[in-house]
């Protein structure tokens, strides 16, 4: 459990760097294209890592609101990826203007959306 741990600590402070150095686009789209992968793969590193299948039916975690809770959360996430990279990919495209500006304040509001939902997924 602890490289868990080590594991999304260490992403946290990779999407920091992303963020610092977002205005250097070849930097920040791979590496943030890299935390994305990292966060449709981690839950499959945890399925071959854990005994989920002790926890979730023979202790009977499975109904319960937290397991339910942090699925949708995790939904939650993928989405506000889909629609960041969106936003994202037009940025590059546009690169000034008054589109520019309202796809760069929708791209930062996604962003605090991620970061939340990120905190609350990996804390539940």
């Amino acid at each position: 459990m602890e490289t868990s741990v080590i594991l999304v600590f260490i992403s946290f402070i990779w999407l920091a760097l992303a963020w610092k150095l977002r205005k250097i686009q070849s930097f920040h789209i791979p590496a943030m294209f890299v935390l994305i992968v990292f966060d449709l793969c981690f839950p499959i590193y945890l399925y071959l890592t854990h005994d989920w299948w002790q926890r979730l039916i023979v202790e009977g975690e499975a109904f319960s609101f937290l397991i339910w809770s942090h699925l949708i959360l995790v939904l939650v996430l993928y989405a506000l990826y889909v629609l960041q990279v969106l936003a994202g990919r037009k940025m590059v495209h546009i690169k000034s203007g008054h589109d520019y500006e309202a796809y760069r304040d929708e791209h930062h509001k996604q962003f605090l959306g991620i970061l939340i939902i990120r905190i609350l997924v990996f804390t539940s």
